[in-house]
């Protein structure tokens, strides 16, 4: 298996189906963060290299790890497993990167992610848990969160606290306060968010008006 070919041919292939081949290469950036051994942010050439070595690193934990990709019931592999329900009033759609089957039977949600800190929440994985016990009829017992830059899993979490009652609940405030047009600030959250130009709070360039407030 020529790991390398494998690499550069799935790496070409994202890049034209998300259409980053029409950049130009010194503005392919997903990080402007620097340090002293990457002056120049995490650009195309760094994604290129370290994306190589978090494919090592997950074919390292794949074998090492013990667990087995969860096949569903209509026999297709658990990656990327496109669900689609209805919670509330709303149809929802999710694409969970991996189920997993562990020793013991359990079944575990693995979500992939790349950057430097773990996620301090686990609801995306207490809903994606939701999705599949209303979809499926079938709730998997824990999640987990691979962190590619180390190289390993978060520590796993239970998935039975956050019930579909609660999922639909949740679903159903946001709907009421997006018919409202009212959408609260997570300036924590800003460096991540792409839709700053459409922000009220950020006095963005399109930003849309909000529902009328009673402030007292």
């Amino acid at each position: 298996m020529n790991l390398e070919k494998i690499w550069s041919d799935a790496w070409t292939e994202e890049i034209i189906r998300n259409g980053y081949d029409k950049l130009n290469k010194e503005d392919f950036r997903q990080s402007s963060r620097t340090s002293k051994a990457n002056s120049d942010g995490e650009n195309y050439d760094w994604w290129y290299e370290n994306g190589r070595k978090y494919l090592d690193a997950w074919i390292d934990w794949r074998k090492g790890s013990g667990w087995e990709l969860w096949t569903t019931p209509e026999g297709k592999p658990a990656v990327e497993l496109m669900i689609e329900i209805k919670t509330s009033s709303i149809y929802m759609k999710g694409a969970i990167d991996r189920v997993f089957v562990t020793p013991e039977g359990e079944l575990v949600i693995l979500d992939l992610k790349t950057g430097l800190r773990t996620p301090q929440t686990d609801l995306q994985l207490q809903v994606y848990a939701c999705m599949m016990e209303r979809a499926m009829g079938i709730r998997p017992s824990y999640g987990v969160y691979w962190m590619a830059r180390q190289g390993s899993t978060s520590i796993p979490v239970s998935l039975d606290k956050f019930t579909l009652k609660k999922l639909d609940e949740m679903v159903a405030l946001f709907e009421k306060a997006r018919q409202s047009n009212l959408y609260l600030p997570n300036f924590d959250g800003c460096k991540l968010c792409s839709y700053q130009e459409y922000c009220y709070w950020l006095d963005g360039s399109k930003q849309l008006p909000l529902g009328e407030i009673n402030v007292i």
